[in-house]
């Protein structure tokens, strides 16, 4: 594999970023893909005990809520991308990778009022908190209350989708653009393209260097064209890579946690595969 280039795009905030990455075969860059989606480790809302609810939500449908509230803790007291973030965690560290919370809430006498994520609080862990304390979770109408108390654990995406670190996360291969000698430089490929992406240069047309990101390959330039000259196709060697975080973790510690778990991925696979070719030599 050749050596891989990145260069970064667009980073409007902390947690959307566009990468140019170059130099990487398609297995590999969807390798890191599912890495991000499936092993990076978050704290998310697991069990949940409901002893009074009067509220108009049934049971489900709160545990549902509440647990697909981001949480964020601080490193002192659970340590995500440490010790917490095996890909199979031992019970001596389930206690220790967990965390308490409640919520106690009743509605007032004369109004209705609602129920937000920052209204949740900590028992023992004390940092743990909602990354958007102002997701509305219930209405409560007077006389109605809920009393909920919740464990957050560690876990991985490939369990379920709480404990997802990103909510974007994907690439697309940029286009490359074939041009046969029938072209009689008509421009109806120029017009079809949405995005504006071909330009006629010496009567061929060319992708624009400015505008090769935006290319979809939706191939309309290709249908359009009444002479049948063009071909477009996906350079498997370089890709826009998009990626957004739900907000428990950076960008960077994304990346270190995704490429971390690749790598122990591997070692377990030749530990198996090893182990295997001993069996069959005995």
């Amino acid at each position: 594999m050749n050596k891989i280039k990145t260069k970064l795009i667009k980073r409007p905030n902390e947690l959307y970023a566009e990468f140019l990455i170059e130099g990487v075969e398609p297995h590999i860059i969807n390798m890191f893909r599912r890495a991000v989606l499936a092993y990076v480790p978050t704290l998310a809302i697991h069990e949940v005990i409901i002893r009074r609810n009067t509220s108009v939500l049934w049971d489900e449908d709160l545990a549902l809520r509440l647990a697909l509230i981001p949480l964020k803790v601080d490193k002192s007291e659970i340590d995500l991308l440490g010790k917490c973030g095996k890909l199979i965690l031992s019970l001596e560290k389930a206690v220790e990778c967990s965390a308490r919370l409640r919520l106690r809430k009743r509605g007032e006498p004369n109004r209705i009022i609602t129920v937000y994520a920052k209204d949740i609080e900590p028992v023992d862990k004390k940092t743990v908190r909602p990354v958007y304390p102002d997701i509305p979770i219930v209405k409560l109408g007077p006389k109605q209350e809920i009393d909920i108390e919740m464990i957050a654990k560690v876990g991985l995406g490939r369990d379920h989708a709480k404990f997802q670190a990103v909510c974007t996360v994907g690439y697309k291969p940029l286009p490359i653009l074939r041009v046969r000698e029938n072209c009689n430089g008509c421009g109806k490929c120029v017009e079809a393209c949405p995005k504006k992406v071909l330009e006629l240069k010496n009567g061929k047309p060319v992708v624009k260097e400015d505008k090769k990101l935006e290319c979809d390959l939706d191939r309309l330039c290709v249908m359009h064209c009444p002479e049948q000259a063009l071909e477009i196709i996906p350079d498997e060697t370089k890709y826009l890579f998009r990626i957004e975080s739900v907000g428990q973790l950076s960008l960077e510690e994304i990346f270190t946690a995704a490429v971390n778990s690749m790598n122990q991925l591997m070692d377990y696979f030749i530990e198996a595969l090893t182990e295997a070719f001993q069996q069959i030599k005995s």
